[in-house]
């Protein structure tokens, strides 16, 4: 299981490193059940974390 989260995890970083607009893109596309290249591979599960994560990374920003 701690290979998924560091999968999970490294998928994250690299949408981040995209910048805002990239992740709420990505936000935006997880909320309709599609994938990205990223996330092509992972269950909805694993899609459901990105998304939340995503989601609080951002709500972060957002408060600022």
């Amino acid at each position: 299981m701690s290979g998924n989260k560091e999968q999970i995890q490294l998928i994250i970083e690299q949408i981040c490193v995209s910048g805002c607009e990239r992740v709420n893109e990505v936000i935006e596309i997880l909320e309709h059940n599609e994938n990205i290249e990223e996330t092509k591979l992972l269950s909805s599960k694993e899609c459901d974390i990105i998304l939340h994560d995503l989601k609080s990374i951002m709500a972060i920003y957002e408060q600022e």
